[in-house]
């Protein structure tokens, strides 16, 4: 974004100071947008490369997974057999320097499961079992509040999950640079269970509200056959 930016100001200032032919000023606009390409694709390249930085590239390790990955979770509720999923996109999420991820996968019929791996102190890894309404989440206090005070609890099922953490971070879509959102995020916690709540800030101002209850899969019960790395070498 800086580079468009001092890019397009570099270029008036020489506009004006240096009188020009249109082919001379067409081929200084041609080396800017391809010095404003290669300035993208680094950017998406660390955007990439920014959850594998502790990890060797060709370890069998979730951290590793990406588009083109494939991947077994034993012992997910609601599914009488391991759910053995391709991976077709990994999304990115920053909150500051801090980095996590969304894998988004198929089953063999078609159906799209969701995978979240963090990985801080420690590694956990979730996966989305339902898409939840407003209806279904009752929240103890209001959302600002619970952001303000960083506590509180929701209810789900007359179940009731606790505050874990919120903050403000910006997906990526497909890691790209050029596909990003801005979020505010709310996870709540009861053992293994998450019910997590999201608010996505549209250009028109206007917020979604986006509910989801998650699973925790143990590190044991997942398998990696492949972390898709193979094609892009």
């Amino acid at each position: 974004m800086y580079v468009l930016i001092y890019g397009a100001i570099f270029l008036i200032i020489i506009a004006c100071v240096i009188p020009m032919s249109t082919g001379v000023l067409a081929a200084v606009g041609m080396i800017f947008a391809v010095i404003a390409v290669i300035a993208i694709a680094k950017r998406n390249f660390d955007l990439k490369k920014s959850s594998l930085k502790r990890y060797g590239e060709d370890m069998l390790i979730i951290q590793n997974v990406q588009e083109g990955g494939v991947i077994k979770l034993a012992n997910v509720d609601g599914y009488d057999e391991d759910l053995e999923l391709k991976v077709v996109g990994r999304n990115l999420y920053m909150e500051g320097d801090y980095a996590w991820y969304e894998l988004e996968c198929v089953r063999g019929d078609g159906e799209k499961v969701w995978v979240d791996v963090e990985d801080d102190d420690d590694l956990l890894v979730s996966v989305v079992l339902k898409k939840l309404n407003k209806v279904d989440v009752m929240e103890s206090m209001p959302l600002s509040t619970i952001w303000e005070e960083e506590s509180g609890n929701v209810l789900y099922k007359q179940i009731k999950y606790y505050y874990k953490d919120c903050g403000d971070a910006i997906f990526y879509k497909h890691c790209d640079d050029k596909h990003k959102e801005k979020l505010r995020y709310f996870d709540f916690k009861n053992g293994n269970y998450l019910v997590s709540i999201e608010e996505w800030k549209n250009d028109d101002g206007k917020q979604d509200k986006l509910y989801y209850y998650s699973q925790i899969i143990r590190p044991s019960s997942i398998t990696v056959y492949s972390t898709g790395r193979e094609g892009n070498k």
